[in-house]
């Protein structure tokens, strides 16, 4: 094995140990990330979205088991939140080269390691006894030097409890903040409550500001109201009624009409009768005419 080989042989190695720090952190980070959501009653908000309120309840089956969209919806936020934190504080880990944590802890190799790597392409006497000596002495270095025993051992307890957290609250469906007490805390938000109060009637026996606001709707511009924060026109459209207007006098209309007689007007036979009748029957038509008006 030359000294090329054996530097990446190691740089392997402890690139393996590393990914296995981010993984144990991300794996810990996540049970306590769900555990902490699910505790919270968290999975009750998708309800409360009209985005995920159609999707609330069903369930899906994921390897022979039936997953409700509820704690699948948990475990994605629980996931994105982990790796948001597993990147944070990984973000400043430099990939450090196994030549230098080999020096540290061989000593008899120190400086002459990368020496050696850095020449390995020359061909001359001096570096071909470096490059002997440098691998003779290379037989005894060990990749699981570079594991950090005290730091993977702290890792697999904080796994251990929190997996044992996390299966002993979804088990047992232990819950600390109820529903009510998360819509309480939603509500009781600041910027609900602006929205809240924003959609509130004027009451009753408020100051100038508010009385000249309800005249306007009578006497001038529309009044307009804020409800849910809309702006609602109490305006009523044209066409809707008549109504009134201020400060303006009716105009005065005179009708014509016939005085009514004071008196009975007794009924009196129409002429018309003595018009194209037949002779001889004048006074028959007449005396029966005369008998229906009494």
């Amino acid at each position: 094995m030359d000294i090329e080989t054996f530097v990446k042989t190691q740089n392997s190695a402890l690139k393996w140990y590393q990914r296995t720090y981010i993984l144990f952190d991300f794996a810990v980070i996540l049970f306590t990330a769900y555990t902490l959501l699910y505790i919270s009653n968290m999975d009750t908000l998708f309800s409360m979205m009209t985005t995920f309120e159609l999707y609330t309840g069903s369930t899906y089956q994921f390897v022979g088991y039936s997953i409700t969209f509820e704690t699948l919806g948990l475990a994605i936020v629980a996931v994105i939140l982990s790796l948001i934190i597993t990147i944070i504080l990984h973000i400043r880990d430099k990939g450090s080269s196994a030549i230098y944590l080999i020096e540290d802890k061989y000593p008899v190799l120190h400086e002459r390691l990368r020496t050696a790597y850095d020449n390995r392409k020359n061909s001359n006497t001096i570096v071909g006894n470096l490059l002997t000596n440098v691998l003779s002495d290379t037989t005894t270095v060990r990749s699981s030097s570079f594991l950090n025993k005290k730091r993977l051992a702290l890792s697999i307890i904080a796994l251990v409890v929190t997996f044992s957290s996390f299966t002993y609250v979804t088990s047992s469906d232990q819950r600390i903040v109820t529903p009510e007490d998360l819509t309480q805390i939603i509500e009781n938000l600041p910027f609900i409550q602006e929205e809240e109060e924003q959609g509130l009637l004027p009451e009753d026996g408020g100051d100038s500001e508010s009385d000249d606001s309800g005249s306007e709707g009578l006497f001038g511009k529309p009044a307009i109201i804020v409800i849910e924060g809309k702006e609602i026109d109490l305006a009523l459209p044209p066409g809707a009624g008549i109504g009134f207007s201020g400060n303006e006098e009716g105009e005065t209309r005179t009708e014509d009409f016939e005085r009514s007689s004071a008196y009975d007007i007794e009924a009196v036979s129409s002429q018309a009768y003595y018009e194209s009748l037949p002779e001889g029957y004048h006074s028959i038509i007449k005396a029966y005419f005369e008998e229906m008006a009494k």
